[in-house]
């Protein structure tokens, strides 16, 4: 860890990454939001017929994302870095493994919750990191809070209705990947260079 400098400007810093890596970050987010929509409707469409084929690509899915959330994390400057990115790396890699080995009969119960719970998390991780943007003046705050809301709404019913989450684990698993890859487009697509 670097010792503190006060006369650092760790705004210029983040301006200045963001900047150069703004152009691949929003075609990655909105190529994989495009690919999680596609999975949730595939999914919704047959959810019983595609499930196999759906569970293998979205246990892919996920394990990739969950891996590019914990280096993202590494990747963060310190003072921008969130712990419940790191958090969400892990869960999401968890999740696709879990879906990956089990059978489906294992699976449906704990599915939902932690569906629950990557939404919850996801939510959380995305108000705070819209809190923070504000704070430091950045661009289109508001997107990042609407989507983080929708997130924790989503995974606040999935816990409260988790016997017929587990009924429906298709339509679940539709609306997961529906929901984080629209709030994944709404954000690639309002991705853009600061102005300073």
């Amino acid at each position: 860890m670097d010792r503190y400098d006060s006369d650092f400007d760790h705004v210029a810093a983040f301006v200045s990454r963001w900047n150069a890596g703004v152009r691949r970050a929003r075609t990655w987010t909105i190529v994989i939001g495009v690919l999680l929509v596609l999975a949730g409707i595939a999914s919704a469409v047959a959810p019983l017929g595609i499930y196999a084929i759906v569970q293998g690509v979205i246990s892919a899915v996920l394990i990739v994302g969950g891996v590019a959330q914990v280096v993202s994390y590494a990747w963060t400057p310190e003072l921008f870095r969130s712990p419940t990115t790191l958090v969400m790396g892990v869960l999401n890699a968890l999740f696709g493994v879990m879906l990956a080995i089990l059978p489906a009969y294992l699976t449906v119960g704990t599915v939902a919750f932690l569906l629950a719970f990557l939404f919850i998390i996801a939510g959380a991780e995305r108000v705070t990191y819209a809190r923070r943007m504000r704070y430091f003046g950045l661009p289109d705050s508001g997107i990042a809070t609407v989507t983080g809301v929708v997130n924790i709404v989503c995974g606040v019913a999935f816990l409260l209705m988790p016997m017929l989450s587990g009924l429906v684990l298709g339509y679940v698993v539709a609306a997961y990947l529906l929901v984080g890859g629209a709030s994944l487009l709404v954000e690639g697509v309002s991705m853009k260079p600061i102005e300073r």
